[in-house]
Formats: structure tokens, C-alpha cells, sequence
């Protein structure tokens, strides 16, 4: 339904009002628990704006509307301003009772949820429920972002001079996507490191926690595995790479990317000793994301000690998480003017000769994510005993956000959001997903194998079974670890080759197809951080299986 339901009312006739706000959402097809959480709020809003209204007797305004999926309601009247923070306050036990505050906060906290916005005008206060938004609009938006960056860059390429085409991609698109990430560096860090430590901080038994994290770390590395051997198959089934090429690697390409793999060892001694940092400081100028989850994990469990003498030392934790996740939120609806530019500058610079040199690459490449993405599925099905379809089409605008961001970290914030929508407990997410972006790399795990193998043939390597056992040990340890620079996949693909006699430089041969690459894998990565969060989450009962359904 896309029209608008209006009533007005006063205060004597507010149930009449609760009525008609519950038969407008009841018409809109809403779910039935949204629909007493929203009642609940609209009540609390409703009885402080009577509360603050400069005439009780004065007509109030409701309304209800829909668009596409999305239904809000607005409430309208007059008399002085308030705002969330004042209905919590007066819903508050006496202050000294402080732990009984703290729990009634959380609780005051998801009936209001981040979903209402108060503000007054005039001496007229208008209170705006979001009661459920749809994700297709900036689905919508996205896909065309993507199909129009496309369309202008090749236009770009083939009808504009190459000096201008570079000059217009150099002053608009670059600085508007290197903007955009350098806003997502600047916030990740934090937004990592308060969603953990406040999950873990809220945990009441900490020994479910252990058992949560331990399955889910072990999930992650047997997904690692499975998806190194799938990476194999692929490769069998699709034994690609032409000799002749060699003659085409350039040391000067690839002189860039090796640079920035220098003093990175391959050690699984190195990489959990690198866990633990030095100081507090460096992790986060560094956006160390493992140091960052170790710094995370520890506060979180000492908030959650001292939390019984000390409940502010959880609330803060919770606030800043809140903090940082509003900024992602604002970040995340700049993603289809984002993904435009991506798109646009890729197609300018991309070399139709290196395209058609090793073309054959990236179907190869993707076939290995697709067959990745049916394992989930399967695993969703005979492990976690769900649905896949249902899983796919209420996470599936996460993935296409990871698709075209080609970034864990920039994904991140949609991938909550829409396992929030799968019904995942935000106790579990809030940790696993986190961390997941950081360790869990299956995506890269089936390119790094694939392009391995690839480069073998083109070399002439012969690949024994020492070989493999050695590729597959390097390879977890690389998803575990990847070093934390721009294009970090590539440079572990050049820190990769050289153990089986392959030489660094040959990655010179892919780099302008590799944002390509980053896309398909990115999207597997952060399809089975969501997955393995899922399949965790309903044997833990940390599910609710009918918003799932």
C-alpha cells in the first residue's frame, strides 16, 4: 500500500488512537511483533507529548504511511519541546538503584530503539516511528550506481581523449571514493573495536561467551579449508594459464605492490604473537584489526566484571558502540554515489590488452566464489537446519553492498544491519561479524589457491603434493593475517608465489583485473562471516527463529 491513513484525536481518545495506528500497520502487512513493539513506543510518545502539550484538549495528529515497503508513522501537536532521553528518564527507577536502572535502560532501549526521531518546529513537536524500512530502495540505488559507473567509464574510455578522461576521473571520482574511505578508515577502527567489547561487556555468563567464540573461530577456520579445497576443484575442473604470458610480466607494475609486503613474514608463530600489542596507541594507527579485537575482548570482559559494582562501565561501552554505529549508519547512504565512482575511474583505467591477456583469470575465479556460496547454503540447510532461501533473500542487499564496495570493512555496517533482519541475536553478531571481516577471508582463500596455481602453469612449476601442503598451510595463515594495507590481497598473492619458485613481479600480470576480483571475493567473505554467525547463533538459541520464517 503506498497511501497515507490519518486521525486525529485528543487525550480522551488516545486508545482510539492506539487502535486505528495498529490497524494501519495490521493493513501494511506488518509482522506482529513489530507491530507491539511500535504500539509500546507510539503509547510512551504520545503520553509526553499530552504531557507537554500547551492545550490537553488540542487536537493531535497520526499518520501512517508506506512506500515500497517502508511504513513510518508521525505524530503531531503542539507544546514544548523533549526528546527520547526525557521519556527514558521518567520511566527510570530512583537513581540509586543503579543495576536495576541498568537492565531497565536496555530494555527501555529496544522499545524505542534507534528508530524514532523527535524534534519541534514552531511550538509543534513531530515524533517519527520508522517501523520497518525496506532494503530494496537502496538495493535499487546501488544496482544502478553500479550499471551507471560502468556505462560512463567505458564512454569515457572510448569517446573522450585519455588526458581528459584521467583529468575528470583524477579531480571527481578519486577524490570522492578516497573521501568516502578514508572516512570508513577513520571509523572502523572504533566501530570494531566498541561493538566487541560492548557484546562481550553484555554478556551475563561469560563461559557461554567462550563456547560461542570458540565455535565460531572454529567455523571460521573450517570454512577457510573448504574453501582453499573448492579453490583446488575449481582450478581442476578449469585448468587455466598460457605459458607465453610470462614474457609479459613487468618488475615495474608490480614494484608498488611488493613495496608494501616488505617486512611481512608468513608464520603462524609471528601471527599469534602479533595478537598482543605492545601499547594501546599503535593498533589503532595502524587499524590492526586482530590487536584491535585482542584490546576489545579484554575490556569487554573486565566491563562485564566490574559492571555489578559499576553498571557505567558497561553503559559506556553501549554509548559509544551506539555512537560510532550512527556514524556508519550516515556513511552507508553515501554507498551508491560511492560505488558510481569506483565503478566509473575502473573502467577508464582499465587496459583492455591486460584484460584479454588473462581474461580467462576471473570466470575461473568466480566459479570458485559461486560454488563457495552453494556450500553455505548447504551448510545453512544440514547444519543449521534452515532455510537457505530464506537466508539469501533477507541477506542478500549485505552482499551486494560487499560486492560493489569490494571491502570487509565498508560492508560491515549493512552486513549487521541485515543479520539483525535474519534474526541473530545483536549479542552475537556484535562479536562475530567483527571479527570475522578480520580473519575470516574465504573468498581471498579460493583467488590466493586459484592464482597460485595459475602462476604454476605459467612458469612451468610443477606442483607436487609438498607443494599443495604447502600452499594450504601459507594460505590460512595469510586469511588469519592479512597485512592491513590498500589492496592487501594482492600483496599477499606476491608474498604467496615465491614459496613455490614463482617470482613476486608475475602478480604484474593481474593487478588491472584484480578490483575485479576484489569484488567476487569480498562478497564471499562477508556471505560466510554471515552464515557462520547464523548457524552459531541458532545452536546457541541466540535466534529468533520466527523473524527468521
Amino acid at each position: 500500500m503506498g497511501s497515507t491513513m490519518k486521525l486525529s484525536c485528543n487525550a480522551a481518545a488516545i486508545p482510539e488512537g492506539m487502535k486505528f495506528l495498529q490497524n494501519a500497520l495490521e493493513a501494511r502487512n506488518v509482522s506482529s511483533k513489530v507491530i507491539a513493539k511500535t504500539i509500546l513506543t507510539a503509547e510512551e510518545v504520545v503520553a509526553k507529548m499530552i504531557a507537554n502539550a500547551s492545550d490537553p484538549e488540542e487536537q493531535m495528529k497520526l499518520e501512517v504511511s508506506g512506500v515500497l515497503g517502508n511504513v513510518t508513522i508521525k505524530c503531531k501537536a503542539k507544546g514544548s519541546s523533549f526528546d527520547a532521553a526525557d521519556i527514558e528518564r521518567e520511566l527510570l527507577f530512583d537513581q540509586e538503584d543503579a543495576e536495576a536502572n541498568s537492565v531497565l535502560r536496555r530494555m527501555i532501549s529496544k522499545i524505542l530503539g534507534d528508530n524514532l526521531t523527535i524534534q519541534n518546529s514552531s511550538g509543534v513537536n513531530t515524533a517519527v516511528i520508522h517501523v520497518q524500512k525496506s532494503p530494496y530502495a537502496g538495493l535499487c540505488l546501488t544496482l544502478l550506481a553500479l550499471v551507471l559507473g560502468i556505462g560512463v567509464g567505458l564512454l569515457m574510455q572510448k569517446f573522450l581523449p585519455a588526458d581528459v578522461s584521467k583529468g575528470i576521473s583524477t579531480y571527481t571520482f578519486v577524490p570522492v571514493y578516497t573521501i568516502f574511505m578514508n572516512l570508513l578508515k577513520m571509523v572502523v577502527a572504533p566501530l570494531v573495536f566498541f561493538s566487541i567489547a560492548a557484546s562481550v561487556a553484555d554478556f551475563g555468563d561469560i563461559k557461554a561467551l567462550g563456547r560461542i567464540a570458540v565455535k565460531i573461530m572454529v567455523f571460521y577456520v573450517i570454512t577457510s579449508a573448504i574453501a582453499i579445497c573448492i579453490g583446488y576443484l575449481t582450478y581442476q575442473i578449469f585448468p587455466i594459464g598460457n605459458p607465453s604470458v610470462a614474457s609479459a610480466v613487468s618488475v615495474e607494475e608490480a614494484a608498488a605492490t611488493l613495496a608494501k609486503g616488505e617486512g611481512v613474514n608468513i608464520s603462524i608463530k609471528d601471527t599469534i604473537v602479533g595478537i598482543v600489542p605492545s601499547d594501546i596507541v599503535t593498533p589503532f594507527q595502524k587499524s590492526d584489526m586482530l590487536q584491535i579485537i585482542f584490546i576489545a575482548v579484554t575490556m569487554g570482559l573486565a566491563a562485564s566484571v566490574l559492571a555489578r559494582k559499576f553498571p557505567i562501565a558497561r553503559d559506556f561501552l553501549s554509548a559509544f558502540d551506539k555512537i560510532f554505529t550512527a556514524i556508519t549508519t550516515a556513511l552507508v547512504r553515501f554507498i551508491p554515489l560511492v560505488v558510481f565512482c569506483s565503478m566509473a575511474k575502473m573502467m577508464i583505467s582499465m587496459k583492455l590488452g591486460d584484460l584479454a591477456s588473462v581474461i580467462l583469470w576471473v570466470p575461473v575465479i568466480y566459479f570458485g566464489v559461486a560454488l563457495m556460496i552453494l556450500v553455505y547454503m548447504l551448510i545453512l540447510l544440514v547444519i543449521g537446519g534452515l532455510n537457505p532461501f530464506v537466508f539469501l533473500r533477507k541477506f542478500y542487499p549485505a552482499s551486494v553492498t560487499a560486492f560493489t564496495l569490494a571491502s570487509s570493512n565498508a560492508a560491515l555496517p549493512t552486513s549487521m544491519k541485515q543479520i539483525d533482519e535474519v534474526g541473530v541475536s545483536p549479542k552475537v553478531y556484535s562479536f562475530s561479524l567483527p571479527l570475522g571481516a578480520t580473519v575470516n577471508m574465504d573468498g581471498s582463500c579460493i583467488t590466493l589457491i586459484i592464482s597460485a596455481l595459475f602462476f604454476a602453469k605459467i612458469f612451468g612449476v610443477p606442483v607436487t603434493s609438498n607443494v599443495l601442503t604447502s600452499l594450504f598451510i601459507s594460505i590460512i595463515v595469510l586469511s588469519l593475517g592479512s597485512p592491513g594495507v590498500p589492496g592487501g590481497n594482492l600483496v599477499c598473492i606476491a608474498l604467496l608465489i615465491p614459496q613455490i619458485g614463482i617470482p613476486a613481479e608475475a602478480i604484474s600480470l593481474i593487478m588491472g583485473l584484480y578490483p575485479i576480483i576484489g569484488m567476487a571475493q569480498t562478497c564471499a567473505n562477508a556471505t560466510g562471516d554471515a552464515v557462520v554467525t547464523t548457524v552459531v547463533a541458532k545452536h546457541e538459541n541466540m535466534m529468533d527463529l520466527s523473524k527468521y520464517k
